[in-house]
């Protein structure tokens, strides 16, 4: 029988250690999916639906405390064994955030409006991100563009500029995919924010890049790509891509998602750009996937008394992606 195997993919930004933002995750997920299909949950627990976490954090971590000294400060030290010896940011907070945000139970719209209205919201960087994005897209691949990067998403500059930091940030969902590829599994990949971009590119080098022969031919079976609070939609993004070079059939991850499931929350200054269908519509028309589909959903997450509408907890928390989860696992 095949096995069932989710691979997570985290977003940009500083994060706690490895395995503190891996049980971060999964308290996330669990509460969604018992919501929703405790089989499913369970399924998890006993292993026999298999998580692996594509964690570059440490990366992020490095690269945004170089670029900013009150970041660093908020790190741990490098001396501390409890961190594992590596600068992260502290697990408590967000151990007690999640806590405030799964007593909530289930997030509608009205639960949405109550966070706002109670808490600070980052809502007004939707018009920030606007901004980044045309000036990304204007002035691709310029000095002037490095800069911007640099000063708006350090950690996403480097990424998208800097050769051997992609290398590194891909070659972290590059190892457990391959792996996943090699073993047959039925594979659902998660990602989040920046690690769209990640999984995108690296679908597309395992699906287009001769290297990757010997993989094609195992047939990769991604069957469903689960994108949260994706940026794959602005255009300023897409110009940056793995494949932005490439024309007509060389663009775009070629027959290695099944089916792509899209989910922005209202309000998600990231995804500001709520729709893949419309931007990856020729995936499509070249039968390089079998359907894209579009979702919305309310993100209620809460930390330092600041809702932020693109939080990942907040995503597997909710019910819409819980389902889509345990849809998968059940099927």
């Amino acid at each position: 029988m095949t096995r069932k195997h989710i691979i997570f993919v985290h977003g940009r930004s500083i994060k706690p250690s490895a395995s503190r933002k891996k049980r971060l995750i999964n308290d996330a997920l669990m509460h969604g999916l018992y919501q929703t299909s405790p089989a499913a949950a369970d399924a998890i627990k006993a292993g026999t639906v298999k998580c692996s976490f594509a964690y570059y954090g440490d990366v992020n971590n490095a690269i945004m405390a170089n670029h900013d000294p009150e970041i660093a400060a908020r790190l741990t030290d490098r001396n501390n064994k409890a961190y594992g010896y590596e600068p992260c940011l502290p697990y408590e907070p967000f151990a007690d955030s999640l806590a405030q945000l799964l007593a909530i139970g289930s997030y509608d719209e009205a639960a949405y409006n109550a966070v706002v209205e109670q808490y600070k919201d980052l809502r007004y960087l939707d018009n920030a991100a606007r901004t980044f994005s045309t000036l990304l897209s204007v002035l691709t691949r310029s000095r002037a563009n490095e800069i911007i990067l640099q000063r708006s998403s350090a950690d996403m500059g480097a990424y998208l500029m800097s050769r051997k930091t992609g290398s590194e940030v891909r070659e972290r969902l590059q190892n457990p995919l391959r792996r996943a590829i090699n073993a047959r599994d039925d594979i659902c990949i998660i990602s989040h924010s920046m690690g769209c971009v990640v999984a995108y590119d690296v679908l597309w080098k395992f699906s287009q890049m001769s290297e990757y022969e010997r993989l094609q031919r195992k047939n990769p079976n991604v069957s469903k790509w689960l994108t949260l609070g994706c940026p794959l939609g602005e255009a300023g993004v897409r110009a940056n891509l793995y494949d932005a070079r490439e024309h007509a059939g060389g663009r775009f991850p070629k027959a290695i998602v099944k089916d792509w499931v899209n989910i922005a929350a209202y309000d998600d200054f990231i995804a500001h750009d709520p729709t893949m269908a419309d931007d990856f519509a020729e995936m499509l028309e070249y039968g390089y996937v079998d359907s894209i589909t579009d979702m919305r959903m309310y993100n209620c997450w809460v930390h330092y008394n600041t809702s932020n509408p693109h939080k990942l907890y907040g995503y597997l928390a909710n019910q819409v992606v819980a389902n889509e989860i345990a849809n998968w696992i059940n099927r």
